[in-house]
């Protein structure tokens, strides 16, 4: 990943805290309904509390977490932006287990 030099954080380091909240939270558990909610603000409340620590004041950052039981069914997440790709980023994540898919995105943007 290029860095434009004016950002004031690096994406592989948000991609770093994105890749540790869910593999923190999730690692081999199974999917369990029942447990989602603390599941997902665990993802969410870890990345978003790494992330805001290693950037500019700036810049606002928004996470999200989708996740979805390993079924037969299908499964699709899409973004799209519109934005200065000098100064705003978009880091995604996926974890995959034998009972779920994790995708968790951050957004960051210049204020």
């Amino acid at each position: 990943m290029t860095e434009p030099a004016d950002r004031g954080y690096s994406t592989s380091d948000v991609y770093k805290y994105l890749k540790a909240a869910v593999e923190m939270a999730a690692g081999p558990d199974q999917y369990q309904h029942a447990q989602l909610g603390e599941l997902h603000n665990n993802i969410v409340d870890y990345a978003t509390k790494k992330i805001s620590a290693i950037r500019p004041p700036s810049v606002k950052v928004i996470v999200t977490c989708t996740i979805v039981q390993n079924t037969d069914a299908g499964f699709h997440i899409s973004n799209s932006t519109h934005w200065d790709d000098d100064r705003d980023s978009l880091v995604t994540y996926q974890f995959q287990n034998k009972s779920m898919t994790v995708v968790v995105t951050a957004y960051l943007v210049q204020s």
